[in-house]
């Protein structure tokens, strides 16, 4: 039940000039039908929604025995940030009138990815550029900082700047380690010895790679001759002496006067057989081994190629023998020190963000459980309560935009997804009866998510005759990786800091920081199905 008034305004873009917002007034026909239509802007203000008495459920759910399995939702909510995980009535506004969301075709500047000439259809959510509002900065510094800014203990904001300055240090001596190593040798001449070492490896590893090829055809072919041979025989004809069949890979006892059956000698060759493949395969290993061991400079082969790839990722690729570090991960890092520092700066001249909102559901549902006895019987079904509850404090969706349009191949589309929670917690606990000693807790969640681009990777949207949704993403080719991994955006997932709980007796395991950073989906087809009731 919605327990406040709602107030949802739009404000209609594509005026003939700008004028500052002091007020908003209601347009009559004759005013919106002089509107140029491109496009609108919304914002929600003071709203809330509290399902607090009403029920609702989620039923085709079946557990793992292909029970029916019904859950009840007892509670949900949407208020403003701080309300306690639903306790307090605290209003909730998204977006404002200087920030709203927008919803019209956009092109150009707006969006650099699509060709010349092309528009889409955007939808953007409320878009800021100061530190404490831009989700990539803020979610970057809180990355560092770990800890949700204003708690108990985390009132430092230059705690943040502390942890990315000491990464960087280690990135840049770890640079510096191996511009000192190879000093007298320079990275150019460095790349060219490991080219020449390389052809012989590369060489090696082919015939290892048929070598493995032959072993494992060999070995199946042995395995065939196994399950056809006997399980005994005799092969004397009086029979006195009886031979077992041996482990796979063993050969059976076949002496030379009396011989023995024809699946025997067969089986025992492809014992022979794969024996010596094994061997050409063990030679082939060591020989591409002694490849990889190849020195220069007193330095193997395996440890200049590692070194040169970690300078790569460090600095860039060289382009001369005693290369500057403009690149990699070492101009990274100091870049995002620049952010997190701007952020730390913003807090602590007493800036603050704007609040975002805080979410809740809490659901029941029931389980057939089964007792065992103390040898193992399985006992007669009891139904079992169970709960799962999630928490989400401080949601905000600065940033994100949808681009669709039309194409060759159908709708196509690009997205961007960015949110940051200053804490997500995860129970299953009845309601009341949870603390967050019980509970998985995520603190600054930062989800930084990219997927298409309108030109080297749009993401296709299509439905069949069947009804099945399937989006999809194209392959990356040889004719365009180049410019793909050079243009298209990566993605970006961090949690400051994950704990779990298990109760008020045991401490909180903390994992600590968690970040995956720099991914790219090279390849992508999801197909919607429909399941067998």
């Amino acid at each position: 039940m919605l327990k406040k008034t709602v107030w949802l305004a739009a404000l209609v873009l594509g005026l003939a000039t700008a004028v500052p917002v002091a007020a908003m007034e209601a347009l009559s026909e004759e005013q919106l039908g002089e509107v140029s239509g491109a496009g609108i802007g919304f914002f929600v203000d003071s709203f809330l929604y509290d399902q607090g008495t009403a029920t609702a459920q989620i039923g085709g759910l079946k557990d793992s025995s292909g029970n029916a399995v019904t859950v009840d939702l007892t509670r949900g909510y949407v208020k403003g940030e701080g309300s306690r995980r639903g306790q307090d009535d605290v209003l909730a506004s998204v977006g404002s009138p200087l920030h709203p969301f927008t919803l019209g075709p956009a092109s150009g500047a707006a969006v650099p990815t699509l060709p010349v000439g092309k528009q889409a259809l955007q939808l953007k959510t409320p878009t800021y550029t100061d530190p404490l509002n831009d989700t990539h900065q803020f979610g970057l510094w809180a990355y560092y900082q770990g800890c949700v800014y204003g708690d108990v203990g985390c009132t430092n904001a230059n705690s943040a700047v502390t942890s990315i300055s000491a990464e960087n240090a280690a990135l840049q001596a770890s640079r510096t380690a191996l511009q000192n190593k190879y000093q007298s040798v320079g990275f150019l001449t460095l790349k060219t010895g490991i080219e020449q070492d390389k052809v012989v490896v590369d060489q090696r590893q082919a015939v290892v790679n048929t070598n493995t090829i032959n072993v494992r055809t060999s070995q199946s072919s042995m395995a065939n001759a196994y399950a056809a041979a006997p399980s005994s025989y005799a092969n004397d004809p009086a029979h006195w002496f009886w031979h077992s069949k041996p482990e796979l890979g063993q050969k059976y006892t076949c002496d030379g006067v009396w011989g023995c059956p024809s699946s025997v000698t067969a089986y025992n060759n492809g014992v022979d057989d794969w024996n010596n493949k094994q061997a050409a395969l063990s030679s082939s290993q060591k020989s591409l081994s002694e490849a990889w061991g190849v020195q220069r400079n007193g330095i193997t082969l395996m440890q200049r190629y590692t070194d040169y790839d970690a300078f790569v990722a460090l600095c860039g690729v060289p382009t001369q023998e005693a290369p500057s570090c403009n690149g990699g991960s070492v101009a990274q890092g100091q870049e995002d020190q620049v952010i997190v520092g701007g952020v730390a700066s913003a807090l602590n001249s007493g800036g603050t963000r704007v609040k975002g909102l805080d979410l809740g559901l809490e659901t029941t549902f029931t389980l057939p459980s089964y007792a065992y006895d103390a040898n193992g019987v399985k006992g007669a079904a009891t139904n079992r309560t169970d709960f799962f509850n999630i928490y989400i404090e401080g949601l905000t969706l600065h940033g994100s935009y949808l681009n669709i349009w039309g194409g060759a191949d159908g709708l196509q589309a690009e997205a961007s997804l960015q949110f940051y929670i200053n804490r997500v917690a995860l129970d299953g606990c009845k309601p009341g009866f949870c603390m967050d000693a019980n509970r998985a807790i995520a603190k600054n969640v930062y989800f930084d998510i990219n997927l298409g681009n309108a030109r080297y990777q749009p993401l296709n949207l299509k439905m069949d005759a069947n009804g099945a949704v399937n989006l999809s993403l194209p392959a990356v080719t040889w004719a365009n990786h180049a410019a793909f991994y050079q243009n298209v955006q990566k993605s970006n997932i961090s949690v400051g800091n994950l704990s779990f709980g298990t109760g008020t007796s045991t401490p909180r395991v903390n994992v600590g920081a968690q970040i995956v950073q720099g991914m790219r989906l090279d390849y992508f087809d999801f197909k919607s199905t429909n399941l067998p009731r």
